[in-house]
Parts: structure tokens; C-alpha cells; sequence
């Protein structure tokens, strides 16, 4: 999981938690920067096959499109099933976005289904981005 986060800090080049954030500190945003979070929830590889490779796109979504635009966590539900429980993530991949203002949260939403979505390069990307892009209104 340590390897999985530091490489995903690395490639988003944006100060984060080297552990998992809390929940309080995903919600109180205490570097006070007004930046949206992004939350990648996943299980484990051995019980999802395409968890791994959802994640990765994900991820290369995030840094062509969003660095230095957004905080992205990722964050293994098995190992901290409070997230799964907040943000009633019951899928194998659930990206979430949540909305920061005056450095607080302002409500969040979440994108489900993407490791059934992997085929298309172009789509997912598409799809990923059109989710991100609306819910924080960057159109």
C-alpha cells in the first residue's frame, strides 16, 4: 500500500499524506489549500482482477488532466473499511470527488463501475474526466 500511494504522490507531484489520510483530515483538508480531493477506494488485487489495472488509468487520467489542480489519495477498502462505509462504496473501484471550499468539504460524489470499463482507452478517460470535470463545474 506504501509503495502503491508513494507512486501515485509521486506522479500527481502534489504534497500529500505519506499513510492513508483519516477521514477527518479528508474532510477538513488541513494543508487549508482549496484544492479538491480525489479518493481512489479499491480492493485488493486477489480478490478483483481488473482492480489493478482500473487503477492505473485512473491514475494516468489524474496526471495528464489534474496535477496541480487536485489532492488524490488511494486508499485500499479492505485495509479501511471506514472509507467504504462513508462514502457507501460498495464497488471494486469507486472514485471519489470531493468538493473543498474556504478549505472544508462541500459535499462529495462518486463513479462506480470503472473496472468493468478498462476496453476502451479513450472512453474511460473521456469518462473519468466528464465526471470530474461536472461535479466541480470545469467545463
Amino acid at each position: 500500500m506504501l509503495i502503491i500511494l508513494t507512486t501515485l504522490m509521486l506522479l500527481m507531484a502534489q504534497p500529500t499524506y505519506a499513510d492513508v489520510p483519516s477521514l477527518e483530515d479528508i474532510y477538513t483538508n488541513p494543508e487549508h489549500q482549496r484544492l479538491p480531493e480525489v479518493v481512489i477506494l479499491h480492493q485488493n488485487e486477489k480478490y478483483c482482477k481488473n482492480c489493478r489495472k482500473t487503477v492505473n488509468m485512473i491514475i494516468n487520467v489524474l496526471k495528464e488532466n489534474y496535477r496541480h489542480k487536485l489532492h488524490a489519495y488511494m486508499v485500499d477498502i479492505d485495509k479501511h473499511p471506514e472509507y467504504s462505509a462513508t462514502f457507501k462504496a460498495h464497488a471494486p473501484v469507486t472514485l471519489v470527488v470531493i468538493r473543498i471550499s474556504d478549505g472544508t468539504a462541500f459535499g462529495y460524489d462518486k463513479l462506480v463501475g470503472l473496472q468493468s470499463e478498462t476496453g476502451d482507452v479513450s472512453a474511460f478517460n473521456r469518462r473519468v474526466t466528464e465526471f470530474i470535470n461536472n461535479f466541480l463545474g470545469w467545463n
